[in-house]
């Protein structure tokens, strides 16, 4: 056996994890892959956790299908750490059941015992039809396509899960008109699903259940079927027997998926186009409720936290006079019956024009390698009914007032009805980030990779200023907080931008031009 081929097996997170789900792969086979990189999100009884490589190479065959429930140290996937030819590949699958062969583990963790990799493949080999997939459940999706997604579905540039991809490429679905919610920005079955719909297509999968009636089904004792006991108060709860549900749990036992899968085969799909909301799980006598983070805020909440992480935030303030720009706005406004300027459009562009002056800020880093941006992509922060999302106002530093102030508001208009392609929303060059309109007068904003910096604006305040004669004036003060990437940003960088975009916002007319 070549040594060059690995094994990547089902981790072990925690003491009680005895098994897990692939939930979705994020790489393919033909994928190269680096150390740390993330391969598959895996569910647990508890969570939804991914598994990262600890070693490079290249993804040369995908084991475990997504919906599969595998025990601990079953493989998943072979990598290969320098060219092999696809028998080498067969002869290593083969050979996976004796154990013998190298274990790729995520980070952090112990490869699993080769007894314990031959334990679950002999288990699978005793009893076939335990180890399958159900055969008797037909699932097919049916699509309408409305025209206004149509397209050839082969946008290859365009970040997307496998199985959505198959299903934009096979319905010709334009991929990159579809909103992105999934992991890294990439577009979900649920994406396609949303969008048909929403433009008022078909999207509806059925399945083809046992001809059994519920008459047929197991009910006699199932208390010596072996069962988890998780699995055992579920079954009783929705009415199952355990004699009708699979074992692919440990030691062929039945698992809690065993039981919501023999629970699911007996009711009829419910049709996607009229969805019924699912009621949130109130506690009793306390008035509390609970209910899943959406998949927005998953995503939100894993780029927020990377980012805290990652990157060494370090802050700088500075206080700017509003005055004359608020004048600028004042005169724009009234002279041309086309022009809506809000202080933040003018902001934006301020924003833009500093970044010019200062290139050492328009930049992305992910982690390795500093890429410098031609142009100042600004993205601007939007607050949805559950998270925000960041349209992109492109190459902002080369575009006048009135121009942004309309392409943000068609931004800001289309990100609320999930409306906004991919490249609307993804990449960017630098944030803002404006909590004015709430009253906030100052707050600190985490960067949103694989940006470096973001600009944090507060509400403006009438104060009193000396004006250098022993006497006082009003002025209209507002306080920006940069937060930067201290690996990549320094201070002097950071003090040198915040100055350039002061001397625009105080003095706004050198902004235009």
């Amino acid at each position: 056996m070549s040594d060059s081929l690995i094994a990547v097996v089902m981790p072990k997170w925690g003491l009680e994890m005895v098994e897990g789900t692939i939930t979705e792969w994020l790489v393919q086979a033909g994928d190269s892959i680096s150390l740390e990189q993330d391969l598959v999100d895996i569910e647990t009884s508890k969570i939804v956790n991914t598994l990262t490589s600890n070693q490079s190479g290249t993804i040369v065959r995908i084991l475990a299908q997504e919906g599969d429930l595998l025990d601990v140290g079953a493989p998943i996937a072979i990598i290969a750490t320098s060219e092999t030819s696809e028998s080498e590949v067969d002869k290593f699958a083969a050979r996976l059941s004796g154990g013998d062969v190298p274990v790729a583990a995520s980070a952090g963790e112990e490869p699993p015992s080769q007894e314990r990799i031959s334990e679950r493949i002999d288990l699978a080999n005793s009893n076939p039809t335990q180890a399958e997939s159900p055969a008797e459940i037909d699932n097919t999706i049916d699509f309408v396509i409305p025209k206004s997604l149509l397209g050839n579905g082969e946008n290859n540039d365009i970040p997307a899960t496998p199985v959505a991809r198959r299903l934009a490429k096979k319905h010709q679905i334009a991929i990159d008109s579809i909103a992105a919610t999934g992991r890294h920005g990439r577009v979900t079955l649920d994406d396609l699903r949303a969008a048909v719909i929403e433009a008022g297509g078909q999207f509806k999968v059925t399945q083809k259940v046992n001809d059994k009636s519920s008459a047929d089904r197991h009910l006699t004792n199932d208390s010596d079927v072996p069962a988890t006991p998780i699995a055992r108060r579920l079954a009783k709860k929705v009415g199952v027997s355990l004699h009708d549900c699979r074992r692919t749990g440990r030691h062929q036992r039945v698992s809690k998926a065993d039981v919501e899968l023999a629970a699911f085969k007996l009711v009829p799909a419910p049709d996607i186009r009229t969805p019924v909301a699912k009621a949130p799980d109130i506690k009793k006598d306390t008035g509390q409720s609970s209910k899943p983070l959406s998949g927005m805020r998953k995503t939100i909440a894993r780029r927020l936290q990377e980012s805290k992480r990652e990157a060494p935030h370090f802050r700088a303030c500075i206080d700017v006079e509003l005055d004359e720009l608020l004048s600028l706005r004042k005169q724009l406004n009234d002279s041309r019956n086309d022009a809506n300027i809000s202080i933040n459009d003018c902001l934006i562009k301020a924003t833009a024009m500093a970044l010019s002056v200062t290139p050492k800020v328009n930049i992305q880093f992910d982690g390795k390698n500093v890429t410098s941006m031609p142009h100042a992509d600004i993205a601007v922060a939007v607050a949805l009914e559950d998270g925000l999302i960041t349209p992109i106002v492109a190459k902002a530093e080369i575009k006048g007032l009135v121009e942004i102030s309309n392409e943000m508001r068609d931004l800001a208009t289309r990100a609320k009805i999930g409306k906004l392609k991919p490249a609307e929303f993804q990449g960017g060059s630098f944030s803002l980030s404006n909590l004015g309109m709430f009253g906030v007068s100052q707050f600190d904003a985490i960067i949103n990779p694989p940006q470096a910096a973001i600009l944090a604006i507060g509400a403006s305040e009438r104060k009193l200023l000396p004006d250098g004669n022993e006497n006082v004036r009003q002025a209209t003060i507002l306080t920006l907080t940069l937060s930067s990437d201290h690996r990549v940003i320094d201070g002097a960088t950071a003090a040198k931008f915040l100055q350039t975009l002061k001397k625009f916002i105080d003095q706004p007319a050198t902004m235009l031009g």
